[in-house]
């Protein structure tokens, strides 16, 4: 790419000149050259720079070229071809003084906007082409950084000029249209629907205000998702039969526990598709409705209405229900429900946010739930992570270096091959492509039932479950490394392995 290293090289033609107004490209960081054929040439430090380029073809109504400059260059040629007392070509008015108000951010938004829609569309096409469940959009020193996560792990996806941090996040808060553009002090939070290649998405949207600028987390759901089967999920033959047991009860609580994207509520759905919808009323409550069932009646909370998850299940008791599902448990008034919902003939299925398995109970208990009730309504809890699964473009046979069978407790030779990805474009080099379960599942017997009723800690509920030859997070995780289905090194990044 052609550079110019002095301004006495360059001839800027006035008519050039004049087409871009000073404070223009001070802004973006740009001289004009010379206007010909509709074309007009700059000077710039970055020809790339898409943001740019769009705002001052559109602006001017012709092409434009960029020629790479030092900036220090660029700077100088402002500065000598432009006097201090240039008109602003687009109101006819001396240019603008920089003023940090917000009528000078209003009008910065106005200029950007443009360039904005397109950023933001971009982002997200290509953050729904890269499966990426999260967008953030974040404020650095001199930069904006754009990171996507794609199957639970964050990569570095873009950088953006600072300058435009503004308008991207005034373009986020229009689309969501219940979010406040003006306010930049507090975080917001909101929603607004995408489409892509005629799918279409829920987005989520937050935004935080920190040192540098405003903060943005969009979140990706698709809303035609597919629903995946119980035995899709990666549960083994053994986990599988007792979910199946479990979905044929008549009455009692099921949870599903584990942190925020392990997957709690596709696991749930999973279970929903399972049951006899056509002999038994089921009646789902979520935030969102993130997959849709046949059969199944599912109601979406909004708070802001006053439909929050326990208003939603007072009145769902009276729609006769023989099964229900509670998207997640958040106070003790909709856990009260829960846990009486279950005791009158109810299958209740919820999620909750704790550790693992032998947490759930614990939690329900510092929730204010009295431990017998607990005790009574709980039929069993699902522990689970997601880990990356071995991309099968790249598969080849590897032997992980001694650390990782030391970390796991594991004999470094014990006879089973091994396999990870080599990394393709498939899996964007990474050696892995989707997700699959990983899983926990204690059932509440007499003796996990009688350490309940006498508040006994989660060490020791643990131990029960263990006895019972309950398999817990660490050796499904090993289990799904032997078979080739993940690595070693994958389930020491997603799992607390605790024997």
């Amino acid at each position: 790419m052609e550079e110019i290293y002095s301004e006495h090289e360059l001839q800027p033609e006035e008519a050039a000149i004049q087409m871009v107004p000073r404070r223009v490209a001070e802004r973006l960081m740009l001289c004009p050259v010379n206007a010909t054929d509709g074309v007009l040439t700059v000077v710039m430090p970055d020809p790339d720079n898409l943001l740019a380029v769009d705002e001052l073809s559109r602006m001017c109504s012709c092409k434009v070229r960029g020629i790479k400059a030092a900036p220090e260059v660029v700077r100088r040629c402002i500065l000598r071809y432009y006097s201090d007392d240039a008109p602003d070509l687009i109101s006819g008015t001396p240019a603008m003084p920089a003023v940090e108000d917000e009528r000078q951010d209003a009008f910065a938004t106005l200029v950007n906007e443009a360039p904005a829609v397109a950023v933001v569309n971009t982002l997200l096409e290509q953050a729904i082409a890269q499966r990426a469940s999260d967008v953030h959009i974040e404020a650095q020193p001199n930069k904006v950084l754009v990171r996507f996560r794609v199957d639970g792990v964050m990569y570095d996806h873009q950088t953006l000029p600072l300058e435009y941090l503004p308008s991207i996040i005034s373009r986020i808060k229009i689309l969501c249209k219940t979010m406040d553009i003006a306010e930049k002090r507090l975080p917001q939070d909101g929603r607004f629907d995408g489409k892509f290649h005629s799918q279409v998405f829920d987005v989520r949207v937050s935004t935080v205000p920190s040192i540098y600028g405003e903060t943005a987390v969009l979140r990706i759901l698709p809303k035609t998702a597919n629903l995946l089967r119980l035995r899709e999920l990666g549960l083994s033959s053994g986990q599988l039969s007792v979910m199946e047991m479990l979905i044929t009860r008549p009455y009692g609580m099921l949870l599903a526990t584990g942190p925020t994207g392990s997957g709690k509520t596709t696991t749930l759905c999973a279970c929903l598709a399972k049951v006899d919808r056509a002999s038994k009323n089921v009646i789902t409550i979520e935030d969102p409705v993130e997959y849709q069932i046949p059969r199944v009646t599912q109601i979406q909370i909004h708070p802001k209405s006053g439909l929050s998850f326990a208003v939603g299940l007072r009145h769902v008791l009276r729609q006769d229900p023989d099964v229900m599902m509670v998207g997640e448990i958040r106070d003790l008034e909709t856990l009260v429900m829960a846990i009486q919902s279950s005791l009158t003939g109810h299958l209740v299925f919820s999620t909750l946010h704790c550790n693992d398995a032998a947490s759930a109970p614990v939690r329900l208990a510092d929730m204010g739930a009295e431990s017998f009730l607990v005790a009574s309504s709980l039929a069993a809890v699902v522990a689970q992570r997601l880990v990356r699964r071995v991309c099968t473009k790249c598969k080849e046979p590897y032997t992980p270096l001694p650390a990782v069978f030391e970390h796991l407790e594991l004999p470094g030779d014990d006879g089973n091959q091994r396999f990870h990805g080599k990394g393709c474009q498939e899996c964007r080099g990474t050696g892995y492509r989707g997700m699959v379960g990983v899983f926990e599942i204690m059932v509440v017997n007499d003796a996990i039932r009688a350490a309940l009723v006498r508040k006994a800690p989660a060490n020791e509920i643990r131990a029960i479950a263990r006895e019972n030859k309950m398999a817990n997070l660490r050796d499904d995780g090993i289990r799904k490394a032997r078979e080739g289905i993940t690595t070693l090194e994958e389930v020491m990044r997603a799992v607390y392995l605790e024997r």
